[in-house]
């Protein structure tokens, strides 16, 4: 392998593209790349990393029908805050905002401070601060 790799899009194949972007996007305040958006597609800006919401169109434009009714968590995102308090009050506004909490914020045995949560499309994501 020639250079380091990076991730350059985490995205989420969604049922509303609009919704779910804008639940990620007023919870952790990240701004949409304008120039990427689409009537398929929404990104948004998460430190260098575009978190992207894709309509469900892109099973067949990726042809990958195949993969079309996954059951189950088989990937989830991450998101560091700041502090422990954020790690509750960030918690706290995503269940307001349609989210269902899976684990109350909790310290954990790698010395985290965290909250599980499913977004109001049933994507499992972390709330997360590092001691």
């Amino acid at each position: 392998m020639s250079g380091k790799a990076s991730i350059s899009f985490a995205s989420y194949i969604c049922e509303d593209i609009e919704k779910l972007s804008a639940f990620y996007a007023d919870l952790f305040g990240f701004a949409e790349v304008d120039e990427l958006r689409s009537d398929i597609f929404v990104g948004l800006d998460v430190d260098g990393t575009t978190l992207g919401f894709s309509a469900e169109v892109v099973y067949e434009m990726l042809s990958i029908q195949d993969w079309a009714n996954p059951s189950g968590t088989k990937q989830y995102l991450t998101f560091e805050v700041d502090t422990d308090d954020a790690v509750t009050e960030t918690s706290e506004r995503a269940v307001t905002a349609g989210a269902s909490l899976l684990h109350p914020p909790y310290a954990t045995y790698y010395g985290a401070f965290q909250a599980v949560l499913a977004d109001p499309e049933g994507n499992v994501f972390r709330i997360n601060h590092m001691s």
